[in-house]
């Protein structure tokens, strides 16, 4: 990142989210106009798609002008090489790479510079702060964790060994009383995590529980808040709870106060639109959510496809830029429960597909019994994939699940969500047999 966009987005950093919104319009189209030169200029994906559009990037100049970008979606992506994705000139080898969880059914390797997460982090404690969060609150975070995650985490945690912001992680499998006593000897103020596992966790809780480990907040992201988890989660942790929601490619998008009814937009990091059919929804009404990451130079995201569908807030004015969400139907995991009492999050399964070296596109995981799953995969074009490649992921996923349960491996042309709904890469046998 050069130095003049450094400073406009430590200025936007800098600066009160609650400005008049005329100001926040005209820092994000001053934003936008940077983004769009530097990535036609930098990124040859993005060169190459707007000369197919016939765009002039020095044609972009406010919000209004950005409907004239093609959207970009994840599968777009997918088969593009690392030069192609990324702005020229940047060594591949200091970019942080993180690939996206695949809780869509579609993974993604992102890249970007140590900077840009740390400022995109940045934007999400602002507005934490607002919501109350203090910077000194001692926090934990209770997630689906691999061995290694886990190792990488405490190794790049520099910050807690000299008892600055100190963090605590658990990985969710800890046996519930283990994991309160780790809590209790943290002390944290804030616990966060996926709703999912957290509403599973707060359902086991009691009032000991409580009682030694009282907690100032709880907050939530990665995956859909529901009106039920979250009262679950407020009466099992006896806190209030806060929702962040963001994706691995753009890192922070909105968030939601525990006083709150509504997510607001981080509007100095990111431009929102809702579309449906390709053009904008109105107060009150649901579409697609695309999402311009604007201060995200080495991999850009312009208008690119989230894969959530959401609802506008029905106070929220008219404009070309979204500020506030009433709701947002994203991703929901939802345990699958085996024969014997076994309990397994969906991810233990994702995971061993996305690290198979098999060229997926999307991958979708159907519980068809109990003892039975289902799991379809969608390769990338033009990608025949050894039979012995397809061999050892099917014996992978049989010993996650364990003897008794089958599994079948199948290689399909394409996947669909149900019509009029999301698409779910994993399917409980609960989901089918209540749908």
């Amino acid at each position: 990142m050069n130095t003049r966009a450094a400073v406009r987005a430590l200025w936007g950093l800098a600066r009160s989210p609650d400005r008049p919104e005329s100001e926040i319009v005209t820092y994000q189209e001053a934003c936008l106009r940077q983004l769009v030169r530097h990535a036609y200029a930098k990124v040859p994906y993005y060169r190459r798609l707007l000369d197919e559009a016939g765009v002039d990037p020095r044609q972009v100049q406010r919000l209004c002008d950005l409907a004239a970008i093609p959207v970009t979606a994840r599968e777009d992506m997918q088969p593009l090489s690392a030069a192609e994705q990324c702005a020229a000139g940047v060594d591949f080898e200091t970019l942080r790479m993180v690939q996206t969880s695949g809780s869509t059914g579609a993974p993604l390797m992102v890249r970007r510079t140590r900077w840009e997460e740390q400022l995109m982090l940045g934007y999400r404690i602002r507005t934490c702060a607002s919501s109350g969060v203090d910077l000194d609150w001692r926090r934990a975070g209770i997630d689906y964790y691999t061995p290694e995650t886990l190792r990488a985490e405490h190794s790049t945690q520099a910050h807690d060994r000299l008892g600055i912001l100190p963090r605590l992680v658990v990985d969710w499998r800890t046996p519930k009383n283990r994991l309160i006593e780790k809590l209790a000897r943290f002390r944290p103020d804030v616990v966060s995590g996926p709703p999912s596992i957290l509403s599973w966790l707060a359902d086991e809780l009691t009032e000991d529980d409580r009682r030694r480990v009282p907690l100032r907040m709880v907050t939530t992201g990665a995956e859909t808040l529901t009106r039920d988890m979250r009262q679950r989660i407020q009466r099992g942790f006896g806190a209030p709870v806060a929702d962040i929601y963001g994706c691995h490619e753009t890192v922070f998008i909105a968030m939601r106060g525990p006083r709150q009814t509504i997510h607001r937009v981080c509007q100095d990091a990111a431009i929102v639109e809702v579309l449906r059919d390709g053009k904008p929804v109105g107060p009150g009404e649901s579409g697609e959510i695309f999402v311009t990451a604007l201060h995200l130079l080495t991999m850009p995201f312009i208008r690119y496809r989230v894969g959530d569908v959401v609802t506008v807030d029905a106070m929220a004015a008219e404009g070309h830029s979204v500020a506030t969400l009433k709701s947002i139907d994203g991703r929901v995991m939802e345990r699958f429960f085996l024969p014997g009492g076994l309990v397994l999050h969906p991810y233990a399964l994702g995971d061993a597909i996305q690290d198979s070296g098999l060229a997926v596109r999307r991958f979708q995981v159907v519980q068809r019994r109990r003892d039975f799953f289902a799991v379809r995969l969608v390769l990338l074009e033009n990608t025949v994939e050894p039979t012995a490649r397809l061999e050892r992921l099917q014996r992978r996923l049989a010993d996650i699940l364990g003897a008794g349960t089958g599994v079948r491996l199948e290689v399909v042309s394409s996947l669909s969500p149900q019509e009029g709904r999301k698409f779910r890469p994993y399917i409980p046998v609960e989901l089918l047999t209540s749908s």
